[in-house]
């Protein structure tokens, strides 16, 4: 039996007559119907039961007699959505594991507050083509071939037909020419309703939208692009008379040296009688703008008594899209170059290391560098929400096996003193002496004492900030997560020889781990209870893989805070 099958997530449970599912289908009066009439997929019914999973929701579908029972379970969406596990990154902001990026370098998790972003390739995500900057300046980031609907913002579709035409040999004669004009897929809008007239090629110089006040708006570029230019000329004046008078006082008095010796040995360009003077900027001036007390932009007369067509009308949104022109009338809509998208790349704003850069192929979905916290920092997934029977999924998906360790927030405030003081103490007068801040680059400014105890600050600060109203009672041992193999998943043994108290592990397969952590509520009158603890795990910092040296990872700390609803 052929099923059509229409899903909306607000219902629970529904029953569809077969009767009616070719056609928009009518249900029987109950509190479960339908509301959304769009289709999702067909299959084939074979049996009593299917089972279906959508989106993480399973969908169970049941026959009985002549109807369909159509089942959902919400749960299981509701126990994997990332919102419920949020991670603090170094900023003091929470954010889910699959949108932060792990620091290799400075052992700490950052999300996109936290990093630069540039700007590697420009190119059109429907035609593929790398733009170069400059190009792409001139263009105002449009591709110049490709097009999207004024209507619906859909991608424009190029059509072909043929039309009778004379022929250059003979004008009396009609002869088939092929012409191209433009239509989308989704509300069949076309370029033939805007009024445009078809093009010999597939690739027309369609119209542009162009501006009335285009001389008016250069020319004010103009005049604040040569203010600028005067600002910084002064600017420069003023350094390099700064410069000029410090050095030519040290070097005169040091080595006997003539001004004009000084200014050849230290590259500054000759000045008064000996060179040339760079001349200063010239405003480019512009007319002010007049006010007028009449406007060509007159309302008709007749629109207080003229009935209005809503369909030959543009909306506030279609007049945005087409600021130049701001069409009133649906009829002078005409197609909009679609805008040109970007490859950035991601970099650390502390030690200034590539986080993400992508490929410099648009056409290619691979990363030359991508340090995802998903792939280097423990997964926790909510296993079973109870309050009795609290179990949390933990996931090592990085290629090294770390040890974690579960710790409550004032555990971890005592640790995180213990390690300041430790710090502080390592961190001598010596080494200041030898070594600041400022002349410090790349690992060793990641690895100095003083820049590991003022994160361990900031983490703990950060922490405390966080309200929770319940807390877990954790496991006191720590807990060993083997690196990621692909091939233990498809082993039906656990792995042996490992010492797990079977009251804290409860199971075990491959990189996974699912741990038993009872949870206390502190205010049961909250609808909504939060908990919190800080993950302790080794981490291998980047630049220490070598064949004849094990990696020695180390310890990081990163606070989880978890939403748990209504318990």
């Amino acid at each position: 039996m052929s099923v059509i099958f229409y899903y909306d997530k607000k219902i629970c449970n529904s029953y569809l007559p077969p009767s009616h599912l070719p056609s928009r289908p009518s249900f029987p009066t109950s509190s479960a119907h339908i509301v959304s009439h769009r289709p999702i997929f067909s299959f084939q019914l074979i049996g009593r039961i299917v089972d279906v999973y959508i989106d993480s929701c399973l969908v169970r579908i049941s026959l009985f007699g002549s109807f369909v029972l159509v089942t959902f379970f919400l749960q299981m969406t509701h126990l994997f959505k990332s919102e419920k596990v949020q991670y603090l990154c170094t900023c003091g902001s929470l954010k889910p594991l699959c949108r932060t990026f792990f620091c290799r370098h400075c052992l700490a998790l950052k999300c996109g507050d936290c990093v630069f972003h540039e700007v590697d390739i420009l190119y059109c995500s429907n035609c593929l083509e790398n733009v170069p900057p400059g190009e792409a300046r001139v263009k105002k980031n449009q591709c110049s071939e490709c097009f999207e609907c004024p209507v619906c913002d859909q991608l424009l579709l190029t059509r072909a037909t043929n039309i009778q035409v004379p022929s250059t040999e003979d004008p009396s004669k009609l002869v088939p020419k092929k012409m191209f004009y433009l239509v989308c897929g989704f509300c069949r809008w076309t370029t033939r309703e805007a009024g445009l007239p078809d093009q010999p090629s597939a690739t027309g110089s369609w119209p542009d939208s162009d501006n009335a006040n285009s001389a008016r708006v250069a020319a004010l570029l103009e005049h604040y692009r040569s203010l600028a230019q005067l600002d910084k000329f002064e600017k420069e004046q003023k350094r390099q008379l700064k410069r000029r008078s410090n050095y030519l006082s040290f070097t005169a008095d040091k080595y006997s040296l003539s001004a004009l010796a000084a200014r050849k040995r230290s590259g500054l360009p000759f000045s008064g009688s000996l060179g040339m003077k760079k001349e200063t900027p010239q405003i480019y001036k512009v007319e002010s703008a007049v006010a007028f007390e009449e406007t060509d932009d007159m309302l008709d007369p007749e629109i207080f008594t003229k009935i209005l067509n809503l369909s030959s009308v543009t909306t506030i949104d279609q007049r945005i899209r087409q600021s130049e022109r701001q069409p009133v009338k649906s009829e002078d809509l005409i197609p909009i170059h679609k805008f040109l998208s970007v490859r950035r790349s991601q970099r650390c704003r502390f030690c200034e290391h590539n986080l993400s850069k992508p490929e410099y192929n648009p056409s290619s979905i691979k990363f030359k560098i991508h340090l995802g916290a998903f792939y280097h920092v423990p997964d926790v997934i909510i296993f079973r929400n109870s309050r009795d029977d609290m179990q949390l999924r933990l996931c090592n998906r990085s290629q090294y096996p770390t040890h974690v360790r579960l710790l409550s927030l004032d555990q971890f405030s005592s640790v995180a003193h213990s390690k300041i003081e430790e710090l502080e103490s390592s961190f001598g007068e010596a080494e200041k002496e030898k070594k600041s801040s400022s002349s410090m680059v790349g690992h060793e400014l990641c690895e100095s004492p003083s820049t590991q105890a003022a994160n361990f600050r900031t983490c703990l600060t950060n922490a405390l900030k966080e309200k929770v109203n319940a807390f877990f009672q954790l496991p006191s041992e720590q807990i060993l997560l083997p690196a990621r193999d692909d091939l233990a998943e498809y082993e039906l043994t656990a792995p042996q020889n490992l010492k797990d108290d079977p009251k804290a592990v409860l199971w075990r397969k491959g990189n996974k781990v699912v741990v038993s952590t009872p949870l206390t509520v502190l205010d049961d009158e909250l609808e909504e209870k939060r908990a919190g603890f800080v993950f302790e795990f080794g981490a291998v910092r980047a630049g220490f893989e070598t064949k004849e040296v094990q990696p020695q990872p180390t310890n990081v700390y990163i606070p989880v805070f978890i939403s748990l609803g209504k318990i």
